[in-house]
């Protein structure tokens, strides 16, 4: 089997899958503590019953198996594909264009090699942690696809070591104490990738195997775990977790990331669980960046060893650990210190009968009308003079709606249409796709349209 690698390099700089030591806890599933030292012995042993293949494809939905699948396929040598979704067609492309790829979890795809991780709890004892060339190619992770078609990003292991260390630097204040984590991110996705894999490898963190969704499992999930503990989670599923109301638990910190956190949802949650809410920024193709606390400060501050470049169209991310510059989708302004402020994304910012705002505002506003449990107001097309607006609020009609709005936006900015549906199409990280909300646009446009401008 042959292994793809970054640029050449005389000498290879190897480092160890984890630098914890072996009798810290790395996982609870089942309501039992896996340490290190038992951890490393089921990767290794699960390393040499994988499929002798290039590529896997995790699709482990528990995280503990996620995680030793991942540790195990790094062991054999083996890239993990991270597919943005779990859709049979998006599965079958990514074979098709990775030749010799199996999927590794519990349901199998047709079409695909299928290999599932056994119970390897026998694994005989290793004397050493296994070590890994920095320019292993680890990992393919593949862009949401929210701004169109997902692309591949390639991530060896220097990368995924130092923006773990700069992330650990950043946002986990841990002391002696192992922090208990809770993520609602699928692992597939870089956010869950970085806070509940690579950082329980690298950092004094232990992750529930549990990948909870609705409210009522991602509190009965925290309530299993000692304190100090933390969730890992997205505006979407926090602002969800806020309209549950269903009691009260003491969070010792709330990482969100996939889209800047409210300062008006950052402080209910803060106030609600007693936690520190971290906003964390970065993207797929650079990994965690960049963190605040939103109740404190609307500037953010960026790892030690990332700095931000402007150009005369673009922002670029640079440091020594990524392959290659990366160009933010983000407008910012940037201030001294390694600190920004962020403005909007390239294709958030909208022009209207000469009027700018902001599309992530404008959804703000329309996610905070009482009676609407969730909404998107959109462009339909990148030449409409309109935007559109599909909205799940089962007690309210369009022209409450529009009514609402009216008193936060301007005029040039009501939607039209306004449709009525039963769900919005969200990703598992909370995201919307731009063809996935398209698709629903156009499917749902035989229901009665009403105009921005009716009464």
């Amino acid at each position: 089997m042959t292994r793809e690698s970054g640029p050449a390099v005389s000498d290879e700089v190897y480092h160890p899958l984890t630098n914890r030591p072996a009798d810290d806890v790395i996982a609870r599933r089942n309501g039992a503590e896996v340490r290190i030292d038992e951890f490393i012995c089921c990767a290794v042993s699960l390393s040499k019953r994988l499929p002798v293949l290039p590529y896997a494809i995790n699709l482990c939905t528990n995280r503990y198996e996620f995680l030793l699948g991942f540790c195990a396929a790094v062991i054999a040598g083996q890239c993990t594909l991270l597919p943005p979704n779990r859709q049979r067609q998006t599965l079958l492309s990514i074979a098709k264009d990775y030749k010799d790829a199996y999927v590794l979890g519990r349901d199998r795809v047709d079409g695909i090699e299928f290999f599932s991780p056994d119970d390897t709890h026998n694994a005989k004892p290793i004397a050493d942690i296994p070590l890994v060339a920095d320019d292993q190619l680890c990992a393919i992770a593949f862009t949401s696809g929210s701004t169109g078609e997902p692309k591949p990003n390639r991530k060896y292991w220097k990368t995924l070591r130092t923006s773990t260390s700069n992330t650990s630097d950043l946002i986990v204040d841990i002391r002696d104490a192992t922090i208990n984590i809770v993520a609602t991110v699928p692992p597939q996705h870089m956010w869950g990738l970085e806070m509940s894999v690579l950082l329980p490898l690298l950092a004094n963190v232990a992750i529930s195997a549990k990948t909870p969704f609705f409210p009522q499992d991602i509190f009965a999930a925290l309530q299993r775990l000692p304190r100090p503990r933390a969730l890992v989670s997205s505006p979407v599923h926090l602002n969800a977790l806020i309209k549950a109301n269903i009691g009260s638990i003491e969070i010792d910190k709330i990482y969100t990331a996939t889209a800047p956190m409210p300062v008006d949802i950052a402080g209910r949650l803060e106030e609600e669980f007693g936690a520190q809410v971290i906003d964390v920024f970065g993207c797929t193709e650079s990994g965690i960046i960049a963190a605040r606390r939103p109740t404190i400060t609307l500037e953010w501050q960026l790892a030690d060893t990332v700095t931000l470049e402007e150009r005369e169209d673009s922002t670029l991310v640079v440091a020594d650990h990524l392959n290659e510059q990366v160009r933010l989708n983000d407008r910012v302004e940037l201030l001294d210190k390694g600190r920004f402020v962020w403005i909007g994304r390239d294709e958030d910012m909208i022009n209207i009968a000469g009027k700018r705002a902001s599309l992530a505002e404008l959804n703000r506003h329309l996610n905070a009308l009482l009676g609407v449990e969730d909404g998107v107001i959109f462009m339909p097309d990148p030449d409409a003079k309109r935007l559109a607006a599909l909205v799940v609020a089962p007690n309210l009609q369009r022209s409450d709606i529009l009514m609402g709005l009216r008193d936060k936006i301007d005029p040039a900015f009501l939607p039209r249409p306004v449709r009525m549906v039963p769900a919005l199409p969200r990703q598992e990280t909370g995201k919307l796709s731009r063809k996935a909300v398209l698709d629903l646009f156009v499917n749902s446009g035989r229901q009665t349209e009403v105009r921005a401008d009716d009464s």
